[in-house]
């Protein structure tokens, strides 16, 4: 990977789209935890996408180019959440359906945004970094500048939701 960053700074667009395309999975699983609308969610991976592109000449270490990636897009997902909060629009008002159109992503992984749905969002932003995205907690507690203590708690809280929420049965609902 540290390769096709050197590459893509010296503006090599295939090198750069490739570098895209082995972490598009993740980003749009860190974006859907973070948005529900499926437009929103696809403008957040499009904004930070852009905003790599035209900065990542500036990135100083190549092997944090997925780390820093992420975190402009969390960014991005943040901006767009504090607007529709501004202009009080509810995610589950507009555009149900396409939040409901699960198979129409070309994602493996979508058992995992089932799976933490009835998550806070910020413990179904941690769980997909911390589980999916396979970060370790000291790496999350850099991109998202919460203490490292908090997001092992965070984690902990988490997962024991999921545990009762199984035990109850509430997956099948």
């Amino acid at each position: 990977m540290e390769e096709l960053v050197e590459k893509a700074k010296k503006n090599d667009e295939e090198a750069f789209n490739k570098l895209i395309i082995l972490v598009q999975e993740e980003m749009y699983l860190i974006a859907k935890s973070k948005l529900k609308n499926e437009d929103d969610v696809a403008d957040a991976i499009q904004e930070a996408i852009l905003l790599c592109y035209k900065n990542v000449r500036k990135l100083r270490d190549n092997k944090f180019f997925k780390t820093w990636l992420i975190k402009i897009l969390i960014n991005e997902c943040n901006k767009i959440y504090k607007k529709r909060k501004k202009n009080h629009v509810s995610y589950e008002e507009e555009n149900i359906e396409n939040y409901l159109k699960v198979e129409e992503t070309n994602f493996q992984n979508i058992g995992f945004d089932i799976l933490i749905r009835n998550l806070r969002d910020d413990e179904k932003l941690i769980l997909s970094l911390y589980y999916y995205s396979e970060y370790s907690t000291k790496e999350i507690s850099k991109i998202l500048k919460i203490k490292e203590s908090t997001i092992k708690s965070k984690i902990f809280r988490a997962r024991e939701k999921l545990k009762n929420q199984y035990k109850e049965g509430g997956y099948y609902e």
